[in-house]
């Protein structure tokens, strides 16, 4: 991962710490999962990083990286992970902590978790969390390889995709690989410069959700795999949109257009 502090610096996310570039040199910080800190308030900072798949996550707090544990739910399923999958900071302060098994959220004060239950999901649905993003609107959207993405309102969960026809009929809702046409595997997502939400699918290319209308684009509009990766909007509103293939393209309102 990479992201900018309030001073223009430049922060690396590796398997074994966070890198920092000033502009003149690096300068590298450990992670210590050995020593994780369970309560979450003795420590502040406005950087978070991921750690590895630790069950936990690095905060930043000017000096430090400093490990906190996550309180675990009950762990109905042993092959459950809790590595961390998507970072999202809300507009009211609130950071969104996706992992493979459970969302939590830090608001200050306490740390709130997002099972199976609380989210109150199906019998046949299983959470597998790869992406979770804040919009400007308060809402959380939480993807997922296997049943698409959850849309998660105040104390309501829905499934986005289920909603709007993109699981298929005879969808495994696992990792198996699903249809053009469908919304199951969701990577990434993003917020464009209008208030469009936009989606990253791993076997259908990407999805805009604009009102109430769903439009999916791919290959025949100019993408080179189906599989967006990652979705990012830089500091000019425009959205960048990421390929494993290492293509990088732009959207030019119609069609897409390669850039790298």
């Amino acid at each position: 991962s990479i992201q900018e502090d309030t001073n223009g610096n430049i922060w690396f996310g590796t398997a074994n710490g966070v890198s920092m570039y000033n502009g003149e040199q690096f300068i590298n910080y450990a992670t210590n999962t050995n020593t994780p800190r369970s309560d979450w308030n003795a420590t502040s900072g406005d950087l978070w990083f991921t750690a590895g798949n630790n069950a936990g996550v690095n905060r930043f707090d000017g000096k430090n990286l400093n490990y906190l544990a996550f309180p675990l739910p009950a762990n109905e399923n042993l092959n459950n992970a809790y590595g961390v999958t998507g970072i999202s900071k809300a507009t009211d302060g609130k950071i969104w902590i996706a992992t493979y098994s459970a969302l939590f959220n830090f608001d200050g004060k306490t740390i709130n978790i997002f099972d199976k239950k609380k989210l109150a999901l199906q019998a046949d649905e299983v959470l597998h969390i790869r992406s979770v993003f804040a919009d400007s609107k308060g809402r959380i959207w939480i993807g997922n390889n296997g049943i698409g993405v959850l849309l998660l309102q105040g104390n309501t969960t829905i499934n986005f995709s289920d909603k709007n026809g993109l699981i298929h009929p005879n969808s495994s809702k696992n990792g198996n690989s699903s249809p053009m046409g469908t919304l199951e595997h969701v990577f990434a997502i993003a917020e464009d410069a209008n208030g469009n939400i936009w989606f990253g699918d791993r076997d259908a290319g990407t999805w805009k959700y604009y009102g109430n209308t769903m439009t999916n684009y791919n290959q025949k509009d100019g993408l080179t795999d189906n599989f967006v990766q990652e979705i990012y909007k830089d500091n000019a509103g425009k959205l960048w949109f990421g390929l494993p293939n290492g293509d990088l393209f732009q959207f030019n309102g119609k069609s897409f257009d390669r850039t790298f």
